[in-house]
């Protein structure tokens, strides 16, 4: 009986404890999507616009698109899993 209680209050306490933490990214949701919205709303034609970011200059530049080129070049791709098909 004792052991039955103890666990009950040990996964009671876990569930409730699952619950009460905030993660950051709940609390961020939906901010990328707001200004991007914005963004395009402010300047519909930017993609159009070859011309380059206010308060960049070439060096930066070239240095945040190499980190980004580098960055998309080490994600690790993720493979579908096999399926296997048998009929009897």
């Amino acid at each position: 009986m004792k052991t039955r209680i103890l666990v009950l209050a040990l996964g009671l306490s876990l569930v409730t404890s699952a619950c009460a933490l905030r993660s950051p990214v709940a609390e961020q949701w939906g901010h990328s999507t707001a200004a991007t919205k914005a963004a395009q709303v402010a300047d519909p034609n930017a993609p159009a616009n070859d011309d380059p970011a206010l308060n960049m200059d070439a060096k930066s530049g070239e240095a945040v698109a190499e980190r980004y080129y580098e960055g998309q070049r080490n994600q690790s791709t993720r493979q579908a899993p096999s399926i296997t098909i048998s009929g009897e």
